[in-house]
């Protein structure tokens, strides 16, 4: 039997044999590396082994580093910006989406390469166990089966919620009990986070399709109100009225703030009318006059740009999770394919570990 420091020599030199024959796919994964992911890496690298040693923590980044890559490979085959992979300590790893996808169909795309890319990283430790008979290779198999699998959990953030968002949201329900009845039983910090963060945004998801119609109508009723402001906005009584209109058709915060404000400095323009008035001058000076029209017009164009965002929100909410038939479909054999392989990986790897004889020495001792 090989000596421990025999072992360590032999694993490097297999992975450096690995990594050359892959020269050219380090090369291109290289080229995603920024410096805000080196320092998070190296950080994330030695946290884990100070605690349970180089091997261990080698491998974790490994894993996590190219199921990362798998999300920027796809981010930037739909052109969507993306930051660079950062890893957090007990945490896992990262990588933030600059814009929100075009469609759940995108999304799901972006989501599932992760746990796609987190397969392939592994599979090449099952030809290397053979070869090597090394229970490294074992324990890489059983860690990339378990990332990946609890990131395919149906619940948002994690990859899973992602993929399930393309085929019916009413799936994170599901993520939400299981990863909730896991992080009970395994009192995970980070599981009882996700299913916070997961149960908070399905709700507002709820909340939205709920009051759908109901913005779409406000939306059309405040378009309306806003193009008669415009054509009003040299009559200050009129614009009031309008204003106090808008202000009953309305539920946004940021909207109703801006009408207030105007209402607020139409009141006052009508009062320095009435002053005005009293000192015997009837009308206002043309200078004054154009000075309020230019304030009249610079809110209604804060609110137009408002309602515009507002608009699309609501867009949004109506088309962005409506997927064909046959999306669904790919989706959730993508899916299932994933779940079947990583977990067929998962107990792989187990037995290669419980049929070690070094592991099943250590274990009888």
């Amino acid at each position: 039997m090989k000596n421990g420091k025999s072992t360590s020599w032999g694993v490097l030199g297999t992975i450096g044999v690995l990594l050359l024959g892959k020269l050219k796919f380090v090369l291109v994964i290289l080229k995603f590396l920024k410096l805000q992911t080196l320092l998070s890496m190296f950080i994330y690298l030695g946290t884990y082994a100070l605690i349970f040693g180089w091997k261990f923590a080698v491998a974790l980044v490994y894993l996590l580093f190219i199921h990362e890559m798998g999300h920027a490979y796809a981010a930037k085959r739909i052109k969507l910006p993306v930051s660079p992979a950062v890893f957090i300590p007990f945490m896992g790893a990262v990588i933030g989406m600059k814009e929100m996808p075009k469609s759940a169909k995108d999304e799901g795309f972006v989501a599932y390469m992760g746990p796609l890319f987190g397969l392939l990283s592994f599979l090449p430790a099952i030809p290397l166990y053979v070869y090597t008979h090394e229970p490294f290779w074992g324990l890489l198999i059983i860690l990339g089966g378990m990332i990946n699998l609890f990131n395919l959990i149906p619940i948002t953030p994690l990859d899973g919620g992602r993929i399930a968002a393309g085929i019916s949201t009413k799936l994170w329900g599901l993520g939400i009990i299981l990863l909730l009845a896991y992080s009970i039983y395994q009192l995970s910090i980070l599981g009882f986070i996700i299913v916070i963060l997961g149960s908070s945004e399905w709700y507002k998801l709820s909340k939205k399709q709920k009051r759908l119609k109901d913005d779409q109508l406000e939306v059309q009723e405040l378009e309306h109100i806003l193009e008669k402001l415009k054509q009003e906005s040299h009559s200050l009584d009129s614009t009031q009225e309008l204003v106090r209109k808008a202000k009953s058709k309305t539920s946004d915060m940021e909207m109703i703030k801006l009408l207030n404000t105007l209402n607020v400095e139409i009141e006052k323009m009508k009062k320095d009318h009435y002053l005005q008035q009293l000192s015997g001058a009837y009308f206002l000076s043309e200078e004054h006059s154009y000075q309020n029209q230019q304030f009249i017009l610079g809110i209604l164009n804060q609110l137009e740009k408002r309602l515009t965002a507002f608009k699309r929100d609501v867009q949004i909410t109506e088309s962005y999770y409506k997927t064909d038939k046959k999306t669904k479909l790919q989706l959730f054999l993508i899916y299932i394919g994933l779940v079947i392989a990583l977990t067929i990986s998962y107990y792989y790897g187990s037995e290669i570990l419980m049929n070690h004889p070094e592991i099943q020495k250590a274990m009888n001792d």
